[in-house]
């Protein structure tokens, strides 16, 4: 296959790790009519609504931009419109079907189809069209690198077994020992000093009938029942290796479905439950994503590299000034 392909399909894989992740965050988007050109670029207009958006692309991306500013964003969506103009100029530009192709394969990925992710990403307050220019914009440039520059962003296989063994021996890809455990509590109300002490036995007592009723984490509220002012949290997966020794021996001690406590924690008496323990391991890393990885490395190489040249005979008109400093 030619270069260019083997080029676009490298910035795809690696898109399709990135949006693997594409989970909770959840936030109103606005309409575009209604916002404001913050600038220009070859006669595009780039709004304050297209940047919100790409500030929870990236949020949703799970990318290292995610904490970087609106100007950043801004110069992002710029950097695209460029991309785009010149690999449109040079006639090498992504047509829609390819742009489609590679949305649909993310999709897949996620079991899903383009009206699912669609959805997904409408759940998230992103457009897919957001999705879609970030891919365009992306896959046009790779195809102008390898086109106009005669960039090769493919890897050595060699390099590509070093990377993937390297990852491999990352400890951080061990399997990690996770307990499941559930919090109840039982708060203690102010009072006069003197009350305090009667207050804190009375809870404790509410607590031990708590336990001894407790058989499972799939019903707690069958343990707490009768007894006023309980907070039953939901479990939670803690790596065991981070819980205080005496109270993993206790854990162990009881067993799944069982509370141990009570125990003071500020103004709280507390029991916790130990609900189950699994192994949990990183899957490990594959082939066909490390070389993906590498090549996106490389692309970025280039890309620094030629849109330092391609900024300066961009026409960009800031409408709002603040943006340029």
């Amino acid at each position: 296959m030619g270069r260019a392909v083997m080029a676009s399909r490298s910035f795809a894989r690696g898109a399709i790790l990135a949006c693997s992740i594409v989970l909770g965050f959840a936030c109103g988007a606005a309409r575009a009519d209604q916002q404001s050109v913050i600038v220009t670029v070859n006669d595009q207009p780039i709004t304050s609504y297209d940047i919100e958006q790409r500030l929870r692309l990236w949020e949703i991306l799970g990318s290292s931009k995610k904490e970087q500013s609106r100007k950043q964003a801004l110069q992002a969506l710029i950097d695209d419109v460029i991309k785009i103009s010149e690999a449109k100029k040079n006639k090498v530009d992504a047509p829609e079907e390819m742009v489609n192709a590679h949305l649909q394969r993310m999709a897949k990925g996620m079991q899903t189809d383009m009206n699912g992710l669609a959805a997904k990403l409408k759940k998230q307050g992103v457009s897919i069209n957001a999705l879609k220019q970030y891919a365009k914009a992306q896959i046009s440039f790779n195809r102008l690198l390898v086109a106009l520059y005669k960039v090769d962003v493919s890897v050595d296989p060699a390099e590509v077994d070093k990377a993937l063994q390297k990852l491999s021996a990352d400890p951080r890809l061990k399997p990690v020992l996770v307990y499941q455990i559930m919090e109840i509590v039982l708060p203690i109300e102010k009072s006069d000093p003197s009350m305090q002490q009667q207050l804190l036995y009375a809870r404790a007592v509410e607590a031990e009938t708590i336990k001894q009723r407790f058989t499972s984490c799939n019903n707690p509220r069958a343990a707490t029942e009768g007894v006023y002012n309980t907070v039953i949290k939901k479990p939670m997966e803690v790596d065991a290796s981070k819980i205080p020794p005496p109270l993993k021996q206790a854990l162990d001690k009881a067993g799944p479905g069982r509370l141990v406590g009570p125990s003071l924690q500020g103004s709280s008496v507390q029991l916790i439950a130990l609900c189950g323990r699994q192994n949990f391991a990183p899957p490990p890393p594959t082939r066909q994503a490390v070389e993906s990885m590498l090549e996106n490395k490389k692309f970025e190489g280039y890309e620094q590299r030629y849109m330092r040249d391609l900024r300066r005979t961009a026409f960009i008109d800031y409408k709002d000034p603040s943006y340029s400093q």
